[in-house]
């Protein structure tokens, strides 16, 4: 029997995430089908990996990522979150506030 499997090692244009690329798996896994021990780690992306090449091929591989102690699995992209996604936006820096002048108070009578 002849398996159709194709895992890439290398950036290819189209899929989700690249190679080299750091992310976070999920803390929470409502189905189950994360070991648990990889929930809300970080790692490093290895391989894609395209169990029907034909209709997965570029965009929907299934992620294959290496956490450190952990070892390696594979994830859906539904499963992990880019770190850039993850960190928090850079805030502008804050301007220096002037002094506002008093106004005036005028009565009327």
């Amino acid at each position: 029997m002849n398996d159709p499997s194709l895992i890439v090692s290398t950036n290819v244009d189209g899929a989700p995430v690249r190679i080299g690329e750091r992310v976070k798996v999920v803390s929470h896994s409502s189905d189950g089908t994360i070991s648990a021990g990889f929930l809300g780690h970080t790692g490093v992306v290895v391989a894609l990996v395209y169990d029907d090449p034909v209709a997965q091929y570029p965009a929907d591989p299934l992620i294959q990522v290496r956490v450190d102690g952990l070892g390696e699995d594979l994830f859906f992209m539904d499963e992990l979150v880019p770190e850039w996604a993850s960190a928090p936006l850079p805030r502008p820096p804050r301007e220096k506030k002037t002094e506002r002048p008093v106004p005036s108070v005028w009565r009327v009578q």
